[in-house]
């Protein structure tokens, strides 16, 4: 995954276009960055792991001697962050280049297939294979578009592609499912993964639309559907004109990253059932399956994520399984840990210091570790026996939100599959759940934006207040625990999450018109009658109360109505709440990116 950025000039690239290009992309990814190049005798690649500031003190990325580059800052979603998984990536012979953006499905089969052909794959990465498909099929077609098309029609997943090709001049792409934009400039043309990327370098971009594969060049921009072959005129796709006030460009035109990142979370939690491999899933599937006791272990928005995936364990596996803070592992769990118990340890950086205390601390008791993270060359892949990327990509606000939601549904492919070995669920059931992800996905990108309506208005609406309970039950109780965090850390505001009864057991007590309520409506049907009873005793207290919904008929007050599809009810049900928390935000003020004394992972 990452940032890609082409450019094709009518003289010399001008010095440090390139990193002006890849800075503008860093929220794509900050693990790697390179430039590949044509020169006399082939191609040349400048590239470093690491982030960009570092790169460029030891690649020199502001001087390329060419009229035409291919760059790319990286997010290491599969292989390490290491020079040989730093894009660009060659084929054998160094003819062909790549960079690449999302995650190729089904890349191994195809790892496989290639090595067995004798080709020679250097890294770990799943981009790496397109370049030697596209250089097996060029060999074949004799057609450098053909072969293009080709590629296109077979690789799968979400991703977008740029080539370099040995003595073409030009530069090739893919997209399909990941955004790539055409910008057309006075002297230059660009091929860039974001259209804010190329304020003040070019006039005018084109979107270009899902499953398109095509050339650019200085003089034509060739473009056909992958599906079809059919050629499309670059006139009729989607124009833009590229007018971006100057501190909109690094956040995709979004005015916080905190906004960007929840409408970005569709696809985080489609890449998460690509991201996870097979062959992982199911070692850390029979390594729970086969264990004594099974903890999971977090902090923060993590533990919300380990407490929803207690719930799909319970009913998907048939196993009881403890969720835990990191923070107190080692005074209330530790003296309980032996060989055969197994921490599931989940941490959205991989870096967090009470997560990785309490791994160490359960190996030396010998647990084994299944780590879930966002991170595959953090501190806690590292020490996981087996790990499993969630693949979310770069967060850059603080307040978690696409990578909260991606890890709800790591651990639920993850309780799926250990279903399986525990004859409660069937491989059919599986597929039904990745379905049910990738649906939901869709669904969502047309959700978030009516969500974030409904809810824009009513916090224009709404008197301002500074205490504020969030409440739910059943698998929505983490829910509710989750979005009083949100509050706290985007609003600034004092709020509690509270599970529905314990609401009536005490909390109560403060609840008035100056001390709203948030209720998310349960989705077990036994839970119904208790949510209606504390909806009527809020109501009776004459205080503000806004619900999250499954339908509109049990709407009592300020309501938004969601889908209640089952497995994914907590995901869906948490965008309201996040998109409230940045509305009250914004409306106070607030540094909702960065509130104060908060990092994004607590690494000591």
């Amino acid at each position: 995954m990452g940032g890609i950025f082409g450019v094709i000039c009518s003289t010399t690239i001008p010095r440090g276009l390139i990193v002006t290009g890849l800075r503008r992309l860093l929220y794509r990814g900050y693990d790697g960055a390179g430039v590949v190049f044509p020169v006399d005798k082939g191609l040349e690649i400048r590239k470093a792991p690491g982030h960009l500031d570092n790169v460029v003190k030891q690649v020199d990325l502001e001087n390329i001697p060419s009229r035409i580059a291919l760059a790319h800052t990286r997010y290491a979603s599969r292989g390490w962050p290491v020079y040989e998984n730093t894009h660009p990536l060659t084929d054998c012979n160094g003819e062909i280049a790549v960079v690449g953006d999302g995650i190729i499905d089904n890349y191994e089969a195809y790892r496989t297939g290639l090595e067995k052909e004798g080709h020679i794959l250097r890294s770990r990465t799943d981009t790496e294979i397109a370049a030697h498909l596209l250089e097996k099929y060029y060999t074949m077609e004799k057609d450098l578009l053909r072969a293009l098309l080709r590629v296109g029609s077979e690789l799968k997943g979400l991703y977008s592609l740029a080539f370099l090709v040995s003595g073409v001049d030009g530069i090739l792409f893919i997209q399909n499912g990941q955004p790539l934009v055409i910008g057309i400039g006075s002297q230059c043309v660009y091929l860039s993964s974001d259209l804010t990327s190329l304020h003040g370098l070019a006039d005018t971009a084109y979107i270009i639309e899902d499953r398109m594969a095509g050339l650019i060049s200085l003089e034509k921009q060739v473009l056909y559907r992958i599906s079809t072959g059919e050629h499309v005129d670059l006139a009729s796709l989607q124009s833009k004109r590229v007018k971006y006030g100057i501190e909109y460009v690094e956040k995709a035109g979004f005015p916080h990253y905190m906004l960007k990142e929840i409408y970005e979370t569709p696809d985080a939690i489609y890449r998460t059932t690509i991201a996870i491999m097979d062959k992982y899933l199911r070692l850390a599937s029979m390594i729970i399956h086969g264990a004594r006791d099974v903890y999971i272990v977090a902090n923060g928005s993590s533990l919300h994520a380990g407490l929803v995936a207690s719930y799909y364990f319970a009913e998907l596996a048939g196993l009881s399984i403890t969720p835990v803070s990191a923070a107190e592992f080692p005074y209330s769990i530790l003296e309980s840990i032996t060989t055969g118990s197994v921490l599931v340890a989940v941490s959205q950086s991989g870096e967090t210091s009470d997560v990785i205390n309490s791994v160490k601390l359960a190996k030396q008791r010998g647990a084994v570790i299944v780590g879930v993270t966002n991170n595959v060359g953090s501190r806690l892949a590292l020490e996981s026996n087996v790990y499993l990327p969630i693949g979310a990509g770069p967060e850059i606000a603080v307040p978690a939100t696409k990578s909260f939601s991606a890890t709800i549904a790591a651990l639920l492919l993850l309780a799926s599959y250990t279903g399986i070995f525990n004859g409660k669920q069937s491989f059919n059931d599986y597929n039904t759940i990745i379905n049910e992800i990738r649906n939901t996905s869709k669904e969502l990108k047309e959700l978030i934006t009516r969500f974030d309506s409904r809810i824009t208005s009513i916090v224009n609406s709404l008197p301002l207040f500074y205490n504020v309970y969030v409440a739910g039950s059943g698998i929505t109780y983490p829910i509710a625990l989750e979005g009083a965090l949100k509050l706290k850390e985007a609003a600034l505001i004092h709020a509690e999450g509270v599970q529905l009864g314990e609401l009536r057991h005490g909390p109560l007590t403060l609840v008035s018109h100056e001390f709203p309520v948030i209720l998310i409506e349960p989705f077990e049907e036994p839970a119904k009658q208790l949510y209606l009873k504390v909806v009527k005793e809020v109501l009776n207290r004459e205080a503000m109360l806004f619900s999250i919904n499954i339908n509109n008929a049990s709407c009592k007050n300020i309501c938004v109505e969601v889908p209640g599809k089952k497995y994914l009810y907590p995901v869906i049900a948490t965008i309201p709440l996040q998109l409230f928390s940045y509305r009250i935000g914004v409306k106070l003020g607030r540094p909702i990116d960065h509130p104060p004394g908060l990092a994004k992972a607590i690494t000591t």
